[in-house]
């Protein structure tokens, strides 16, 4: 029996009305019986907006700003000045505590929404909730990216990966070019504005290549990202590394070689099977002009490929390979150039 229980029953044993001890069997320590949960407390929610990262005093179309709780009544309709007392915000009292969403719009004169943001917040005290609207069925994400592990990082920085720098594309638009470290800092590139849904992205880093050569692609990554009004989003896209190759042609009718001209070829297919996957990388052949040789392909994940080419005369195969296709191999960080082993592929006359 314990200090605290003995005390207790000594007191019993004095007492002429008799008493009932209760002892705890997780008390022994003289401290608290149970795991009760952390008390948690009311508090007022004070709401701060911006436009854009523009103030008020920048947005003289906006009217006023509405503020929906769900479950929760407002005063005045929840509707507010959008600057009251210097401030860009207002202060909700007496919330109980607990998780609640929100939806906030900046209404114009003639009452359309211009700017409008959402979201979250806990109550458990007095909370701030910063919120930057946007305009209304558009919204922006941050765009960030991550390297494949080195020798020396599991989490490679721009300097590491050898990287200087990066061009984007947002659902094949015009390609910008972004400083590399600026995608791996802060959540990452605030994008353009974009309408609200899903967009595609396309990635390429450069840097100097195991051949000596600048402004060479080192890696690559695509994929996609959501866009919802007032609510902005992070996206991290890892990169693959990659690597090139350059081909040409020569046109063999028998032993005696041919010009483009001479042999009648209207155009090229050419087509890159990837051994590892036996996937063809152009599903129809990539067109190519017969004079057009050397190309380029450039954003090759490593490995062997089979090259397939036809010179077509119209709607004919005219000259092949595909009996026996040449097969590359493409190497990380390794680009062909137009001036770098140009691998040359033997076309044969198919009739």
């Amino acid at each position: 029996m314990n200090a605290r229980i003995l005390a207790a029953f000594l007191l019993c044993l004095t007492s002429t009305t008799g008493c009932i001890i209760v002892d705890h069997d997780d008390d022994d320590d003289g401290g608290p019986c149970c795991n009760t949960p952390a008390p948690t407390y009311p508090g007022d929610v004070t709401f701060l907006w911006t436009f854009a990262n523009g103030r008020c005093a920048d947005e003289p179309d906006v009217k006023s700003i509405k503020i929906t709780i769900p479950g929760e009544t407002l005063h005045n309709g929840g509707v507010y000045a959008c600057n009251t007392a210097g401030v860009d915000g207002i202060v909700l009292h007496d919330f109980a505590p607990a998780t609640y969403s929100y939806n906030i719009q900046a209404i114009s004169y003639s009452n359309e929404t211009l700017y409008e943001g959402s979201g979250t917040f806990t109550v458990n005290g007095d909370v701030r909730v910063n919120v930057d609207l946007t305009p209304d069925g558009m919204s922006y994400a941050l765009v960030g990216w991550a390297f494949p592990p080195t020798t020396t990082s599991q989490n490679p920085s721009c300097g590491q990966a050898g990287v200087d720098y990066v061009k984007a594309q947002i659902d094949g638009g015009e390609w910008v070019t972004l400083n590399c470290a600026d995608g791996m800092t802060n959540g990452g590139v605030e994008t353009p504005w974009l309408q609200d849904g899903s967009h595609g992205i396309y990635l390429i880093a450069y840097g100097r290549d195991l051949g000596g050569r600048s402004d060479m692609p080192l890696y690559t990554s695509q994929g996609t990202f959501v866009t919802s009004a007032g609510s902005p989003r992070s996206e991290t896209f890892r990169f693959f590394a990659v690597g090139g190759l350059s081909v040409r042609w020569e046109l063999w009718d028998g032993n005696t070689r041919k010009t483009c001209s001479e042999a009648g070829v209207t155009g090229m297919l050419i087509n890159l099977k990837d051994r590892t996957t036996g996937e063809f990388l152009y599903p129809d052949g990539d067109p190519q002009a017969c004079t057009g040789a050397p190309i380029l392909y450039q954003y090759l994940k490593p490995g062997q490929y089979e090259v397939h080419i036809r010179a077509m005369k119209g709607s004919t195969i005219a000259y092949s390979n595909e009996v026996l296709p040449d097969v590359l191999t493409v190497e990380a960080f390794r680009q062909k150039t137009t001036a770098d082993n140009s691998h040359t592929v033997d076309l044969v006359r198919q009739y």
